[in-house]
């Protein structure tokens, strides 16, 4: 799994099967141009009111009223610095703090000018002098802020003073200005405090979003490069999450996301609401076969409150397994093997051999000649018996190459065909999926589909022009695996051998032919290439092998 950065700080896996979404990032926000935009705006409606209601005198209270004239020439100028200030702060020209102060010291003397032209105070103006103090304290908390905060309650001051001198106002209005100029200053000094540490904790939660957003994605790609299939299930049994594993085993589905289960893999579902009725939240194994084809170990286990968790499937392909104890047990036969080829060959050679020099005396009688026959053709049996064995020891490391399966299989019909002197229509061929490939040794393919088409000629029908031979290739819904089935038109098996079938040394000839090593060998060569062969019993008669090849590729 491979990482690159992404814009924030977060790391983004790159996923590698279709359809993935990246683990969801958690944004913190931390953009303070929006709220200094925002109150440009604010500037502008608010130079705009104060100008109309100065020149049309709709006020109860006369702007302007004690200096009518500077009244006009601040107005003025500051809807120029106003409409300024929108397009400075949309184009964010020139950096943030300037910006933020520039507004503060412009606002300030424009409105400290309208309150000494409308005459103090007492012209309802002094409210509108906490949003300019305020803001800087806000966004940029520090000493300068307090500092310009001082500087308002000092001009605030002085204002009321000299209106005070001059007899303009009255003397408890000094009183309403101390207590304006106090509040300015307590709640600058408590909002500067307070918004330096939300500040710090939004940072703070913002370094502790990104993390989890890093962690989250850390433990998808971990799911994600497991050789185990993890499935992530919500209350209600929607698919949260497939790792490529699980992806792989459902079947490659286009669309899971927010699904349910139970469109993908029903009896992994019915196991699922048996577990949450019954058994949550104990973790249980099951054993499942998938669509009849792909068999599972299921682990389920629960993350959270019972019925309002998420539910975690594992899928372990015992295939996997099973290959392992494949190759452990034709290691063993392998040696096996060559122990029966030195002990017992070479006696066997030499009585085959005694045999025939006996056979070559001229004084033996009808008597003797049957038990020398007799000796011949059983030391031949044996013989076989050895071969078949060593044959299938030395094919323990199969070369697997990718196999057409529809083109390989007309032309294996062809040729069986011809060498079992059957005519062409006595075999058919049906494949659902045209263009599927295996992964198989072909010498291994010929040999399991040879043994299973010649115990059909063999054993199926008496006279052989009876016989119909039925192969069968689908891809189930949602799973991985291509199935062949190999139909005959026999009596069956009957239901006391089937499971001795594909015992070694089991046969059900009458004519005690043959070695009874076929379908074991068919099975062992399978099971060597990540297959499987089972027989499956039909209820109109007739016997049916299945061949379930794993890991195959479907040009979609």
């Amino acid at each position: 799994m491979q990482f690159r950065a992404r814009k924030g700080g977060t790391l983004e896996a790159e996923n590698y099967f279709p359809a993935q979404e990246p683990a969801p990032e958690i944004i913190v926000s931390s953009d303070l141009w929006s709220p200094l935009q925002l109150y440009s705006i604010y500037r502008l409606i608010l130079a705009g009111i104060l100008f109309v209601v100065g020149m049309t005198n709709i006020s109860s209270i006369q702007l302007g009223l004690f200096d009518k004239e500077l009244f006009v020439q601040a107005s003025n100028i500051y809807a120029v610095i106003a409409v300024i200030g929108v397009f400075s702060s949309h184009f964010k020209t020139p950096g943030f703090k300037k910006q933020l102060f520039l507004f503060a010291i412009s606002d300030l003397v424009f409105l400290l000018s309208v309150v000494y032209s409308s005459g103090g105070l007492n012209s309802g103006l002094g409210i509108l002098i906490l949003l300019p103090v305020l803001l800087p304290s806000i966004l940029q908390p520090g000493q300068v802020s307090l500092f310009l905060s001082a500087l308002t309650v000092i001009a605030l001051l002085s204002i009321q003073l000299y209106m005070l001198e001059s007899g303009t106002n009255q003397s408890y209005e000094m009183f309403h200005t101390g207590v304006l100029s106090l509040f300015i200053m307590i709640i600058s000094w408590v909002a500067g405090g307070w918004f330096e540490k939300a500040t710090k904790t939004a940072e703070l939660a913002r370094r502790r979003g990104i993390d989890l957003a890093n962690l989250s994605q850390l433990n998808q790609s971990i799911l994600d490069q497991l050789q185990t299939g993890i499935i992530v299930l919500d209350q209600h049994a929607n698919i949260r999450h497939l790792n490529p594993t699980a992806w792989d085993m459902l079947g490659q589905p286009d669309d899971w996301r927010n699904q349910t289960l139970q469109d993908f893999a029903p009896e992994l579902n019915a196991h699922l609401k048996y577990w949450l009725d019954n058994v949550s939240p104990k973790v249980v194994s099951y054993d499942i076969k998938h669509w009849k084809t792909t068999e599972f170990t299921m682990r389920l286990s629960q993350l959270g409150v019972r019925n309002q968790g998420v539910v975690l499937m594992y899928l372990e392909d015992t295939r996997v397994q099973r290959e392992k104890q494949q190759d452990v047990k034709m290691a063993s036969l392998g040696q096996l093997t060559a122990n029966i080829a030195h002990e017992i060959r070479n006696p066997l050679g030499a009585i085959s051999h005694a045999a025939q020099l006996l056979s070559e005396s001229p004084v033996l009688d009808k008597a003797d000649e049957r038990m020398i026959q007799i000796i011949q053709s059983n030391s031949k049996r044996m013989n076989g018996t050895i071969e078949s064995v060593l044959n299938l020891s030395r094919k323990s490391n199969p070369k697997r190459e990718n196999i057409r399966l529809k083109l390989w299989l007309n032309e294996f019909i062809n040729e069986f065909v011809i060498q079992s002197s059957l005519d062409k229509k006595q075999v058919s061929l049906f494949i659902d999926i045209p263009d599927a490939s295996i992964q198989f040794d072909p010498m291994h393919l010929h040999q399991v589909m040879w043994n299973l088409c010649r115990n059909a000629e063999k054993y199926a029908k008496e006279n052989v022009s009876d016989l119909h031979i039925d192969i069968q290739g689908s891809h189930p819904s949602h799973t991985r695996d291509i199935m062949l089935n190999i139909i005959d038109n026999g009596p069956g098996i009957p239901e006391k051998n089937i499971d001795r079938l594909f015992e070694p040394f089991f046969t059900t000839s009458i004519k005690g032919e043959g070695t009874g090593l076929g379908l074991f060998m068919a099975r062992e060569l399978c099971l060597s290439n990540g297959a499987s062969l089972e027989y499956v019993k039909l209820p109109a008669g007739g016997s049916c092998f299945r061949l379930i090849f794993s890991q195959s590729k479907l040009d979609r």
